[in-house]
């Protein structure tokens, strides 16, 4: 009885072992199957943003994405590309990044460390090739005076000449600050990509059909997907402020609104509602801008036979950069150009300022023309230029108006400073100015003090000699004076413990302020110094000066530097200012 239990017990337990071989068998499978990937985030690509493109379609043609990494790549793209607050809505001509080729887990090791292989793709993916920039570990660099990104890139990355466009891209990819890789100034700290591998397409990635797209974006991301706008119209009634400030500042006029009369010979007048078609007045040009096609063929005609009378139709979907271009061009006397290079402005302190467009009006004969109004159009990321800034600039001539593309004028509030008055070192007397430079410098000084060389009682008879200035630092005491002395009452002094510093009416003041500060042994430099906004978060502007720099923040100029300036200075740079 026992021993056909035991066999009923065997054959129970050979059953049990059957049906759980396949399932464990099948659990392993289903692991393999389902493994999860890694992508490599030492190889990454740049694309650059088209008409019509969303964040799925350009994650599919990455090399070697299939539909199952798309929902992952969602994720790994915006981490690559913390600038873009919403990879959602996308604008043209933007650059991301985006990752490399998806590998397995247990090959990324592998993966990394060997070459892209090219990849078989689907149809609708453009071919590409890869160029690998460099080696190097990632970097930090600071711009220095007279760099230029091309001189960056061969002395920094060691790339060669094909590898520099797609350099230029990951960089602008990595920096978002800079809105314009071909401007970047002294001061600037960008950084430089390090082991890089970038992907260039013969032509540009094509979108695929909209409808697979949204069909798609649906099942994978909850967030809908805003289509790429091509370009920012601002309001229409933002759009004429801009540019009544932009004639005003040519001394020219906009108006919008009463009649203005044309009078047509032997026949009369034609009125013309400048609410419906505004009017622009130059000093030698009148221009009508037909805003909704309102003109007929016979007002044009009109318009067209008086001299120095135009009329410009104005569409839709111009942007002020195409309104300006026809307005300028119809004057005959103003033109509109890329600026390519910054404005220098100012003598003493001179301004650099880097702007987009520049309003010029060209000198005949003389292949040249006269700068007007310098244009900076900024978006929601740009920085402001300081008001003291333009201000300055607009004293010394230039008018220069930042706008939006969607809103219009744009520009900082007027920056009140608290000022002390600006110590002044007078320069009739090398006494007076010493005295002036060293009780600025808060040291102890005492002018006209007599100094006692020998006493009666002492030498058996009484000399002194009166000092222009008797300085003391550090307890010890420096005598000024500004006339000559014999050897032999040079030495009384020396042995009396005195330093003895000589001067001259007839020296300069920056002589005089060398012989006084390297007497007392005060740290000074005579350069010509820069000041850099990017260097300190701000617009791109440069502001020189050539001065004497005491200690470290303490600046003696030969000219009445600008008030305003001047409290930029102290409020960025903690600088002070004295002058002579």
């Amino acid at each position: 009885m026992s021993r056909r239990y035991s066999w009923v017990l065997i054959v129970v337990l050979a059953s049990i072992a059957l049906v759980y071989y396949p399932v464990a068998a099948k659990e392993d499978t289903a692991q393999i199957k389902l493994k999860k990937t890694a992508i490599s985030k030492k190889n990454l690509y740049t694309y650059t943003v088209k008409k019509g493109d969303v964040i799925s379609s350009i994650i599919r043609h990455v090399p070697g994405i299939t539909e199952q990494d798309i929902a992952n790549n969602y994720k790994i793209v915006r981490d690559l590309n913390p600038n873009i607050h919403n990879v959602n809505n996308l604008e043209v001509g933007q650059t991301i990044v985006l990752p490399g080729i998806p590998i397995t887990e247990q090959d990324n090791n592998e993966a990394e460390a060997a070459s892209v292989p090219t990849e078989n793709v689907a149809t609708e993916k453009a071919s590409v090739t890869r160029e690998r920039v460099s080696d190097a570990s990632p970097m930090t660099y600071k711009v220095r005076h007279g760099d230029t990104l091309y001189r960056i890139i061969r002395s920094e990355l060691k790339v060669n000449e094909v590898n520099i466009p797609p350099t230029v891209r990951a960089i602008k990819s990595i920096n978002p600050n800079i809105k314009n890789v071909n401007r970047i100034y002294a001061g600037t700290l960008i950084k430089l990509p390090g082991k890089t591998v970038f992907v260039k397409t013969p032509e540009e990635i094509k979108p695929v059909s909209q409808d697979v797209v949204a069909t798609s974006d649906k099942a994978m991301q909850p967030a809908k997907i805003i289509e790429v706008k091509d370009k920012k119209i601002m309001p229409p009634e933002a759009r004429l402020a801009l540019l009544k400030q932009i004639v005003s500042q040519m001394n020219g006029t906009l108006t919008t609104s009463g009649n203005y009369y044309l009078p047509i010979p032997n026949a009369g007048q034609v009125t013309i509602d400048c609410s419906k078609i505004p009017l622009i007045e130059f000093d030698n040009a009148t221009v009508f801008l037909d805003l909704e096609n309102r003109a007929d063929n016979n007002l044009k005609k009109i318009i067209g036979s008086w001299k120095n009378y135009s009329l410009v139709k104005i569409n839709n979907d111009d942007d002020s950069f195409g309104i300006l271009k026809k307005i300028l061009t119809a004057t005959k006397t103003y033109d509109i150009i890329k600026s390519e290079k910054p404005l220098t402005i100012g003598t003493s302190p001179t301004i650099e300022i880097m702007v987009d467009w520049l309003i010029v009006k060209p000198i005949p004969r003389q292949q040249s023309k006269t700068v007007v109004q310098g244009l900076r159009p900024i978006d929601e990321n740009s920085i402001l230029l300081p008001k003291s800034v333009k201000n300055y600039a607009q004293r010394n001539g230039l008018f220069i108006t930042e706008f939006s593309e969607a809103t219009g004028i744009v520009g900082k509030p007027d920056e009140i400073y608290s000022l002390p008055p600006i110590p002044v070192f007078p320069t009739n007397s090398a006494k007076d100015f010493t005295y002036a430079l060293v009780t600025q410098l808060g040291l102890s000084a005492q002018k006209e003090f007599d100094i006692q060389l020998f006493d009666t009682v002492r030498d058996g008879f009484n000399l002194s000699l009166k000092a222009d200035v008797l300085i003391t630092k550090d307890n010890k005491k420096y005598v000024v004076y500004s006339q000559p002395l014999s050897q032999q009452f040079i030495n009384a002094l020396k042995q009396a413990g005195d330093e003895t510093i000589f001067v001259s009416d007839g020296d300069s003041p920056k002589t005089i302020m060398e012989s006084v500060l390297g007497g007392i042994e005060i740290p000074f430099s005579y350069e010509h110094f820069v000041f850099s906004g990017p260097e300190k978060n701000q617009a791109p502007y440069v502001l020189k000066f050539t001065g004497t720099k005491i200690n470290q923040d303490f600046y003696v100029v030969g000219f009445d530097m600008d008030s305003e300036l001047r409290g930029l200075l102290q409020e960025v740079w903690s600088v002070k200012i004295a002058r002579y």
